[in-house]
């Protein structure tokens, strides 16, 4: 596949043939291996010059440049991400993951969403065997933890999230069922005693929970509801792993003139049918209607609610301020100047 010189605005090419000259004479193979393995200094100095070109803005260090792009609104952010995507991305949509990946592994290294899906899942579950021997490790049934994305959609930049149908319906749940609780015990952190005092180089954030002395079944109704988010994300992996249904969601959340699209898959099978190098039309043979999303979605949400109202009755009746689950002491400091103002 040959890169689409179409959408290489001239920016963009001027600024990777000043730090790599022979960019475009090299074999695909070779170009994807520097972009993907690019150096530090290299990104710089690239970036640097597209700063210049389409912001008239001139930076002459990483911090210099870093400085520069926490002062840009969305629009830049845009202008800027859409021009450098086709020296980022793979394939025919230009895919770049905006993930963190382990040192020395690209993207190239999975073939298909589903690689990449696996390979994340067994480093989450060594991670936790690591953290606790007696840790038993789950197998994969197609999870993949919601991921940001860039790529090109007919012609057009999009953001992206992709993520597989249990996170995503899961993933609603948090909103909805915290705003709930919300107005089942009214709540607002007040300042505590330390509250903006300077600890060394820094700030001290002391903020005390206000419940009007409900504190106490106001974190027992947090905590039973995290519990329940996490049982009903298992119960859902298994549900859609041994009735797998093999088909992707393609829902468009475009809006305030920035264009995004969600990708959720329904199961492992549909995540190993989908390359990188070929995401959109591969997503498109798999494509079902989106309205089906939905109608799970309030499903859940009525399950989680009618939980919330059978649990906030039984604590309210049951609770027992005189078992205190322990917790950590933690002091939480402010480093950064600039963060005063949260204060």
């Amino acid at each position: 596949m040959e890169t689409n010189y179409h959408e290489w605005s001239a920016i963009l090419r001027q600024a990777v043939i000043r730090v790599k000259p022979d960019y475009f004479s090299l074999p695909e193979v070779e170009r994807d291996a520097y972009r993907l393995h690019l150096t530090s200094e290299d990104d710089f100095r690239i970036r640097q010059t597209l700063l210049n070109g389409l912001f008239g803005i001139t930076v002459n260090t990483p911090e210099e440049l870093d400085a520069a792009l926490e002062t840009f609104d969305d629009n830049q952010y845009l202008l800027l991400n859409s021009t450098q995507l086709p020296f980022q991305g793979i394939g025919k949509n230009h895919f770049f993951l905006n993930e963190f990946l382990p040192e020395n592994v690209t993207l190239l290294d999975f073939d298909t969403v589903g690689d990449y899906a696996r390979n994340d899942h067994r480093f989450q579950e060594q991670a936790r065997q690591q953290e606790d021997p007696a840790y038993t490790p789950c197998p994969w049934r197609g999870e993949l933890h919601r991921c940001w994305a860039r790529l090109v959609i007919n012609g057009t930049f999009h953001y992206a999230d992709i993520c597989s149908l249990a996170g995503y319906l899961t993933d609603t749940l948090d909103e909805a069922g915290f705003e709930h609780i919300d107005k089942l015990i009214p709540h607002q952190y007040v300042d505590g005693p330390d509250h903006g005092k300077r600890e060394g180089k820094g700030y001290a954030y002391d903020k005390k929970l206000d419940a009007g002395g409900l504190e106490g079944q106001l974190q027992a109704l947090r905590d039973r509801y995290y519990t329940y988010m996490q049982e009903r994300h298992e119960a859902l992996l298994d549900r859609f792993d041994k009735a797998p249904t093999r088909c992707v969601y393609m829902i468009n959340r475009t809006g305030d003139n920035e264009p995004h699209m969600d990708f959720v898959f329904s199961d492992a099978m549909a995540l190993d049918a989908v390359r990188f190098r070929n995401f959109v039309n591969d997503c498109r043979q798999l494509a079902a209607d989106a309205e089906k999303v939905g109608a799970l979605i309030e499903q859940e949400i009525r399950l989680a609610l009618d939980f919330l109202a059978e649990t906030y009755d039984d604590i309210m009746e049951n609770f027992d301020p005189g078992i205190v689950k322990l917790q950590r002491k933690r002091k939480l400091i402010l480093a950064n100047e600039k963060l005063k103002d949260l204060l």
